[in-house]
């Protein structure tokens, strides 16, 4: 399984959340998506590394902006919007 660390732009509220989970999950070869509201970070896991340009396009056909991620330590910032970040929905 592969891992692939997306940053996306754009994300207000939890059904942006929503929207981005659903535009990922549509492509071959997902397994798991966590997005990080209060921080961008999205974790995409699965058979994915071929797949990115898709990824993107679906982010940015939904209307986010969405790049490779060249942050490591957005690893460890992907969570809950509830882990202690403050978000529209709580």
């Amino acid at each position: 399984m592969e891992t692939i660390n997306l940053t996306v732009s754009g994300m207000t509220c939890g059904a942006c959340v929503k929207h981005v989970e659903k535009a990922i999950n549509s492509i071959a070869g997902v397994q798991k998506v966590e997005v990080d509201l209060a921080s961008g970070a999205v974790k995409v896991e699965g058979n994915v590394s071929q797949h990115v340009k898709e990824m993107i396009e679906a982010l940015e056909g939904d209307g986010y902006l969405a790049q490779v991620s060249t942050d490591v330590s957005s690893k460890a910032k992907i969570g809950s919007c509830k882990s202690g970040s403050s978000c529209c929905c709580n």
